[in-house]
């Protein structure tokens, strides 16, 4: 299985780092124990939040190696430190997690994990190619409660951080582009304007997401509890849905919603792109929200079809979209088809697809396109720009 290289997700300053080791038993080569190490940064005294950050770090990647996932690596983590039971998906399983140490030293907190997974592949011969995705900024669904921290601009900083979660924990999908505005048209399907953008980016599918929670709460403290924390908590509400770019047709979509203490000051304003905010408490846990949203993205579309965009006919080859970057190799045989498409009298996209009776050979590569071949020499008949390739 191949794991992105990527053991500092949250950036150069390297507050978590992640040693992973394998010990094989004896005669099961599929099951394996792992031992991962997670480092974080004690922030305000808060023991509690870096130990589930260092830990849910410790947990992902580890999962990532052995080939399992989980439904949400941050409710795994609270299980680990509750010893509750936790919820294990079918691409894996998990038969325990513990954890085995922890130790506190110069603001730094290390814990230690140990996990026996056993990885249960799921193998998609036809989805081997990665699945190439396009986003765009990301609407604030109430302005008003950005007001708080100024955060006006974070609906066109999220996708780009989502991108970067996709980088690193992503197996079978590539977000490749953030188009930068705002796809939001209430006249217009939503369907509609999926297969809009995936037409002008190149994209197979489409992620649109909106960002509908970003309210403060206030804690309650009584002049006779002075020692209760006064700090403020900040939501963050998410929903992503995820779309077929040549069909509208939606195929995935989920709500995210997490709270984290706000730190700064109510009047303080932030440029939500900067270190102080993605580096906060509060903006770890919407990392992790966009961590968690990658993997569930990539999941989804783990054993969905990888289809390429025809761009040019001549010469008796094929130019594709489509190349090494997203898993190609010379030799790899694709069938041809055409998507049609029909307006219904509400607006509403609906596709045919019409196989093509023959075959064509990649036969030269480069990163993000490919020339292919008939596979038996026949002429490139009815074959035209805009048409669509599939992995046989």
């Amino acid at each position: 299985m191949h794991m992105k290289n990527n053991l500092f997700p949250y950036g150069h300053r390297g507050l978590i780092l992640v040693l992973i080791t394998l010990f094989l038993r004896a005669g099961h080569v599929s099951a394996a124990w792992f031992e991962s190490s997670g480092q974080a940064a004690i922030r305000d005294g808060n023991i509690e939040h870096a130990r589930q950050i260092a830990t849910q770090e410790a947990i992902r990647q580890a999962l990532l190696f052995a080939g399992a996932s989980v439904k949400s690596v941050q409710k795994m983590a609270n299980g680990v430190l509750r010893n509750d039971d936790l919820e294990i998906r079918a691409s894996g399983e998990v038969n325990s997690i513990e954890l085995i140490d922890e130790v506190h030293a110069d603001g730094i907190i290390s814990v230690s994990i140990r996990a026996d997974i056993f990885s249960q592949q799921r193998t998609c011969k036809a989805s081997d190619y990665h699945k190439s995705i396009v986003t765009a900024w990301q609407p604030l669904m109430n302005r008003m409660q950005a007001t708080t921290g100024g955060l006006f601009d974070l609906g066109a900083v999220i996708p780009l951080k989502l991108m970067k979660s996709f980088e690193t924990y992503s197996q079978h999908s590539n977000i490749d582009k953030v188009e930068p505005r705002y796809v939001f048209d209430s006249l217009q399907p939503v369907s509609n304007q999926a297969v809009e953008l995936a037409k002008i980016s190149g994209a197979q599918y489409v992620v649109l997401a909106n960002i509908n929670d970003l309210s403060i709460s206030q804690p309650q403290v009584s002049k006779w509890q002075p020692w209760k924390d006064s700090t403020p908590s900040r939501a963050f509400g998410y929903h992503v849905s995820l779309y077929d770019g040549f069909t509208g047709t939606q195929i995935w979509q989920k709500h995210y919603q997490v709270t984290a203490p706000w730190q700064f000051d109510l009047y303080q304003q932030l440029d939500p792109n900067s270190n102080a905010f993605w580096e906060s408490t509060y903006g770890f846990e919407v990392q992790n929200v966009l961590h968690d949203a990658a993997q569930n993205i990539d999941e989804a579309l783990a054993c969905s079809p990888a289809y390429g965009r025809i761009l040019q006919v001549r010469n008796e080859q094929i130019l594709l979209n489509i190349g090494q970057n997203h898993g190609m190799q010379i030799g790899d045989q694709l069938t041809l088809f055409q998507v049609q498409q029909v307006h219904d009298t509400r607006g509403q996209i609906h596709s045919r697809f019409n196989l093509h009776p023959m075959t064509v050979t990649v036969r030269e590569l480069h990163p993000n396109s490919a020339l292919a071949v008939s596979t038996d020499g026949s002429l490139l008949a009815n074959i035209q720009a805009n048409d669509f390739v599939s992995r046989q």
